[in-house]
C-alpha cells in the first residue's frame, strides 16, 4: 500500500484482500504520509479478522496513521530507512490555505499560558512583599499580584474559543481510542506507549525507526534477506509516498540463506522483482513473483 490513507482507498483495499487472499498469514508492505484515522482502522481491523497473523513492513516513510494501522499488527518488520511517526492528530489552521498544525498545539499552549500565569503570580507575591521590607502583608501582596495577572493574561484568555478546544481535545483522542482498540488482538504495545505516540513527542515528523520503535513495540525486527530482495526490487515505490496510490498484491517466498557452520543450506527460491497484472484506474493491482 503506498499512498494516502483515504475513506474509499480503505474499501478499495479491503475489497482487494477478500478478492485476492490465498493465505492465512500476511505481510503489509505500508508507505504512506498518513491520513485519516478512520481509514487506517478500518484496513487494520479487516485484517486482525482475516489473518491469524498479521505482520507489516515499514520500508520506508510511513507517519500518523499509517503508525496506528501498523499498532494493529502481530510484528513490526524495519528495513534501515523505515520509520514511523507520532500519532498526534494533524487539523487544519483557520484562514490558512494548505495549512496543517499538530492537534498538541491547543493544549501546549494551555500549558504554556499557565505555568506563566503561575510563575509570574509568585513573582509578584515575592516582588511586592520583599520591596515593602514586609511592611505590606502576603494577602494584600496576592491581591495585588491577582489584579496584575488579570490585566496582562486576561486579554489572552478571552480569545481562546472553548468550543474549538473542545473539538480539538475530541479529535486528539481519536489516535488514542482507535489504537487501544487494535491493540486489544495482539497487544505488540508496551505499556504507556500510545500515550507517548499520542502525546510525548515534539514535532509530528519525528523519525520513529527501529530502535525506538523497540521502546515502544515488543515484537520489531528487522527485514531478512528475503523481505529486503522484496524491498530492493520495488525501488521508490517502497521508499516513498506516491501521489497516486497504489494498492497491489505481491507473492514470494524466502531466498537462499547463508551456508551455516555445519555446512547445511536454505534452498528456498529467491523472489524477482518484476510485477505482473492488470492496471484498475491506473493502479497496480497485479502479482510479484
Amino acid at each position: 500500500y503506498n499512498g494516502e490513507l483515504t475513506r474509499g482507498a480503505d474499501l478499495r483495499f479491503i475489497e482487494m484482500v477478500a478478492r485476492e487472499q490465498t493465505s492465512d498469514e500476511v505481510i503489509v508492505l505500508l508507505v504512506t504520509p498518513g491520513g485519516s484515522p478512520d481509514a487506517a482502522y478500518k484496513i487494520a481491523r479487516y485484517l486482525q479478522r482475516k489473518y491469524s497473523s498479521f505482520k507489516c513492513l515499514i520500508p520506508g516513510f510511513c507517519k500518523s496513521a499509517g503508525t496506528l494501522l501498523a499498532i494493529g499488527a502481530d510484528e513490526l518488520i524495519f528495513t534501515p530507512y523505515g520509520e514511523l511517526g507520532p500519532l498526534d492528530i494533524q487539523m487544519v489552521k483557520e484562514d490558512r490555505l494548505n495549512g496543517m498544525e499538530s492537534g498538541l498545539n491547543i493544549s501546549e499552549a494551555f500549558l504554556t499560558l499557565e505555568q506563566r500565569a503561575k510563575d509570574t503570580f509568585n513573582d509578584l507575591i515575592a516582588e511586592i512583599v520583599s520591596s515593602s521590607g514586609g511592611v505590606v502583608s502576603f494577602h494584600t501582596a496576592s491581591h495585588s499580584a491577582t489584579e496584575m495577572i488579570s490585566a496582562l493574561y486576561g486579554p489572552v484568555f478571552t480569545r481562546i474559543d472553548p468550543e474549538e478546544v473542545g473539538s480539538r481535545s475530541r479529535a486528539m483522542r481519536i489516535g488514542e481510542d482507535y489504537g487501544h482498540r487494535l491493540n486489544e488482538k495482539w497487544s505488540n504495545l508496551k505499556e504507556k506507549s500510545l500515550t507517548r505516540l499520542s502525546q510525548s513527542y515534539s514535532s509530528h515528523g519525528f523519525v520513529i525507526d527501529s530502535i525506538e520503535a523497540s521502546y515502544l513495540f515488543n515484537r520489531v525486527r528487522e527485514a531478512n534477506v528475503g523481505e529486503m530482495a522484496l524491498v530492493d526490487g520495488l525501488g521508490v515505490l517502497a521508499r516513498h509516498p506516491q501521489r497516486s496510490l497504489t494498492i497491489q498484491k505481491l507473492e514470494f517466498t524466502e531466498p537462499p540463506q547463508a551456508a551455516n557452520g555445519n555446512g547445511n543450506e536454505n534452498t528456498a527460491t529467491e523472489p524477482g522483482p518484476e510485477a505482473q497484472g492488470d492496471q484498475v484506474d491506473g493502479k497496480n493491482t497485479g502479482e510479484a513473483v
